[in-house]
């Protein structure tokens, strides 16, 4: 009996793009940094309070809103903090990131084309400007501006990572691994690029899928996403009690996520025959999302296999009420009509 937990579509990975910004000429009145409290927010707003001279506070408001998905509100800190110090790069920068997120583009290229005037040495505009373009699947504008960053700073690790992006979208898939490592190379602490390789040499089936995905885990031990997949290729290496490290840690960050308990479900189905345990993840799957239709086949299987074939029955059927001639459950079906 083999079935195939996962199937890896680099086409829906989705990447978040880091809005961060970083870089440039600083020319605040006071030092950006704050004490770690329990509400950073309720924190920076009473130091805007008590002193609503410094551009600074403003900024780190407005990172804080746009982190909380507050563009509106980041807008009006941005636009205040400009106000008071107009020649900060990074703020224009900033400025850009939050006008893409509310999806206002000229907007955003104005800023960011003003970024790169004012500091024509500084590649971060540029790499925005390129991460702009891929949003907007311009890849000739793409290709410009990140290698334009890369002119300025031949080590833009960005730069190389945008590209690789692009490549990668248009279907080029021996220079999008050569750009997303030499982003590696250029900084070996550089999650995105790890994550993106590992997803590539994972459909490739390519062994070495496992290193880029384990120093991803390094990097980010409390991404689902990292750990996610490199317990699926361990998992696919039949390295299965390291596999179920991976799936466990995820439960441990998020109880509810169906993905991890389908596949602990899988493993004990599949390799450990552990059909009672198998039920018992397949049905926390379900619970999460009942229109899982996978984990109703595979916890129909699981019956199967336990001899109770009307618990079987009824989930094969509902797995084919979810997925329309869906396959494997018809020969589930047929298999318990056949006995």
């Amino acid at each position: 009996m083999k079935i195939r937990s996962f199937v890896v579509v680099l086409s829906g990975l989705i990447l978040a793009l880091l809005l961060a910004s970083c870089g440039g000429a600083d020319k605040s009145n006071e030092s950006s940094g704050i004490d770690s409290v329990l509400n950073p927010l309720d924190e920076i707003s009473k130091r805007i309070e008590a002193n609503p001279e410094i551009d600074s506070l403003y900024k780190i408001r407005a990172e804080i809103y746009l982190e909380m998905n507050q563009p509106d509100k980041a807008l009006g800190d941005m636009r205040k903090a400009i106000e008071l110090n107009p020649q900060v790069t990074d703020y224009h920068i900033l400025l850009g990131d939050i006008y893409l997120s509310m999806g206002n583009i000229e907007s955003s290229k104005k800023s960011l084309i003003k970024a790169f005037e004012m500091d024509p040495g500084n590649p971060e505009p540029s790499t925005k400007l390129a991460e702009l373009y891929l949003f907007l699947e311009d890849y000739e504008k793409v290709y410009l501006y990140c290698n334009q960053a890369i002119e300025i700073d031949k080590y833009n690790a960005p730069g190389y990572f945008i590209k690789g992006f692009a490549l990668l979208e248009q279907d080029d898939t021996a220079k999008a691994i050569f750009n997303l490592q030499q982003a590696t190379q250029n900084d070996p602490e550089y999650y995105d690029a790890f994550v993106m390789l590992g997803h590539i040499f994972l459909v490739k089936g390519d062994p070495i899928a496992g290193n880029y995905l384990k120093t991803a885990v390094r990097i980010r031990p409390s991404s689902i996403e990292a750990r996610y997949h490199y317990g699926m290729w361990l998992q696919e290496q039949e390295m299965i009690e390291d596999a179920l490290i991976q799936y466990d840690a995820i439960l441990q960050i998020d109880p509810r996520n169906k993905n991890a308990w389908y596949n602990i479900g899988y493993i004990n189905l599949v390799y450990l025959q552990n059909f009672k345990t198998a039920v018992e993840k397949f049905s926390k799957a379900i619970e999460y999302d009942p229109q899982y239709a996978e984990a109703w086949y595979n916890r129909g299987l699981a019956y199967e296999q336990l001899g109770e074939f009307d618990k079987a029955r009824s989930d094969y059927k509902k797995a084919l009420q979810i997925i329309d001639n869906y396959d494997k459950a018809i020969e589930g079906l047929n298999r318990i009509d056949g006995k």
